[in-house]
């Protein structure tokens, strides 16, 4: 009984160690990073990566500080798609558009891209599938992960609902007066005695506006015809 055992312990521990060795260790991406080459490696990647590499999600930022977390497996599924899944993970300083403050925005983007070489093939693509359109043999790696990025990024950065407002305009006319609490709004102070008081004479009359022509008053809005194309898209 006990060299059964031990036959049994020794068995799983071989099929261990062999599912161990079977399956890539992952590491960090390259600079360069041949897709093909990746899925034939069945390749792993994880890491971290500064926000500050990012050339095309820096200009929405309010900060590039800090770095986002990546897992990406590389590999094919069961119809013969070239495949790379995996999570893009990380925080995104951003300004508010309604209280125009600094806003944290938390991205926890799980990805499903499928290697193609044309619109045809993207096309034709499974529905759980985005494209990844290569375009040579080599890309960036950083792409992978900035482009998941940039789809996080809402198009109107905003707090969550109640959690902040919108500033109250300031009055730039009015102003507070000898400390009693009053507010004069575009009050003349009257000159004192022994003070030269310079007299402003009139400005020369302006002259009437001309009536707007009626070429330029129905001139066409030039944003018209693009809202006008959109709604037509969206019937």
């Amino acid at each position: 009984m006990i060299c059964s055992l031990s036959a049994l312990t020794k068995t799983a521990l071989n099929l261990y160690i062999g599912r161990l060795m079977s399956e890539p260790i992952p590491e960090s991406l390259p600079e360069l990073l041949d897709p093909r080459r990746a899925v034939a490696l069945r390749s792993r990647f994880e890491g971290r990566m500064a926000i500050a590499r990012l050339s095309r999600l820096r200009p929405l930022l309010e900060s590039t500080d800090g770095s986002v977390d990546y897992q990406l497996s590389f590999g094919n599924d069961e119809r013969g798609n070239d495949t790379v899944t995996g999570r893009v993970m990380g925080e995104l300083r951003l300004r508010c558009q309604r209280c125009n403050e600094q806003m944290v925005l938390p991205v926890d983007s799980a990805l499903s891209l499928a290697l193609t070489e044309g619109l045809d093939e993207a096309a034709a693509l499974p529905d759980d599938y985005d494209p990844l359109l290569l375009d040579g043999r080599l890309m960036r790696s950083s792409e992978l992960i900035e482009d998941e990025l940039l789809l996080a990024v809402p198009v109107v950065p905003r707090h969550p609902e109640g959690t902040c407002e919108a500033p109250l305009p300031k009055s730039p006319t009015a102003e507070r007066v000898g400390g009693s609490g009053r507010e004069f709004t575009g009050m003349r102070m009257a000159p004192q005695i022994g003070t030269t008081v310079e007299i402003e004479t009139d400005p020369e009359p302006q002259q009437a506006e001309q009536p707007v022509s009626q070429t330029e008053s129905e001139r066409p809005n030039p944003f018209a015809a693009l809202a006008a194309l959109r709604r037509d898209r969206n019937k």
